[in-house]
Formats: C-alpha cells, structure tokens, sequence
C-alpha cells in the first residue's frame, strides 16, 4: 500500500539505482504491456538474455530499436530477389547488365530486357556458334523470325584454311 501510495498510485513508476540517483516518470495509461514485435523476426528480442526479456522498459527500448531497423532488416532479407532478373527493379536490372557486359536497349520493353539478363549466361557459353548467334538474334530481335546459315568453315590454333574462302553466315 505505502509502495502504491509512494508511486502515485500506479499512474507513476520509480527508478532508483546507485550512482543514478532517482527517477520518477508519469505513464501515459497506467501499466501497459509490452508493445508488440514490430515484424515476425523479432530479431533483437529474441537475442536477449531472460534476466532482460522480464523487464518492461527493456523490451520497449529494444521494440523501438526493432521498429527503426526493420525496414532496413527487409531489405537485407530480400536482397537474393533484388539480383534476380525477374523481380529486379529497373535501375537494378541496368546494373545486373551492366555487370554481365551485356549491352541493353533502353528502348526495349522491360519484359525483353529482363529476357536477355537472365539468357546472358546461355549467350555467354555459346559465344561463337550457330546456336549463340542464333539466341543473340532472338534476344535482339523478338518475334522476327530469322535463320542462320554457315559454311561450317572452322579453324583453330596454327592451321591454315584448307579452302580460300573465309568462314561466313547468312542470315535470313
């Protein structure tokens, strides 16, 4: 009762430690509970010891720190989505690109573009061949419908052409 008598009657709480002198703070309604986690991760809560989980003014301190970094926690989750060509926003997807050495058309449809990111691998390994040329035309050009055409003229390292016609394509 003196201790209820001493706080105001619960509308205010005590502090008191040593070397910290004595606080005396007014709450806004009472006793309330701890406020809810701000996201599902509960990443900070979650973390502390039990000795510090019991405490109202711990979990609300640790409840803002987690309402301030949870946006940024969000982002960091869903970064492997951010590098996926088909989720990437637009000046993303410019990067991921450029970090393929791939040169894209700005006038290209963003579908088109987020097309020709995610075949550069396949592009990349059949650089040289009917079968890359073929995707490289494809990519660049969507619904024309286009054919290859080679000699199959092939060399390699120190070996002279046999014939004196160099190897070619045609492109229909």
């Amino acid at each position: 009762m003196a201790d209820a008598e001493q706080n105001g009657g619960g509308d205010y709480q005590t502090f008191a430690g040593a070397g910290f002198g004595t606080l005396m703070v007014q709450l806004a309604s009472g006793s309330r509970e701890t406020p809810p986690v701000a996201s599902s991760r509960a990443y900070l809560r979650g973390g502390l010891p039990a000795l510090y989980q019991d405490g109202d003014f711990g979990m609300r301190f640790v409840g803002a720190l987690e309402s301030v970094l949870d946006p940024i926690v969000a982002i960091i989750d869903a970064l492997p989505a951010h590098f996926n060509p088909d989720h990437a926003p637009r000046d993303l997807l410019n990067l991921l690109s450029a970090w393929l050495g791939i040169e894209v058309d700005e006038s290209q449809p963003l579908p088109e573009r987020r097309r020709l990111v995610r075949e550069a691998a396949e592009l990349s390994r059949r650089r040289g061949t009917v079968r890359g040329l073929e995707l490289a035309l494809q990519l660049s050009f969507p619904g024309v419908p286009l054919r290859v055409e080679d000699n199959g003229g092939v060399t390699w390292g120190d070996q002279q052409p046999k014939e004196s016609s160099a190897g070619s394509f045609v492109v229909y």
